[in-house]
């Protein structure tokens, strides 16, 4: 083989490892990132689940207490029209 030849074959050796370590470098790096940004949405999608819950449990109070809230308007307002027409 030629000088040429062989020079040709070993810097386009040198030149493939450079770039597969800077393919599995960046890689990584992504891998990294992206592993980061999953946790960090994982904990906001625990939080707003959270969230969510406790609003669904307020909303279900609230829905189970306006038949009372009701029944004491009513009364309230049988009252006031009683004192209301001794008044007058």
């Amino acid at each position: 083989m030629s000088d040429a030849i062989i020079v040709a074959l070993i810097t386009g050796g040198i030149s493939l490892f450079g770039s597969v370590l800077a393919i599995i470098s960046t890689s990584r790096r992504q891998t990294a990132e992206m592993e980061k940004q999953m946790a960090i949405m994982q904990t906001q999608m625990t939080t707003m689940k959270n969230d969510i819950q406790s609003h669904n449990r307020y909303a279900q109070m609230f829905s189970e207490n306006i038949p009372a809230i009701k029944q004491h308007m009513s009364d309230m307002d049988r009252r006031m029209e009683v004192l209301e027409r001794r008044t007058a």
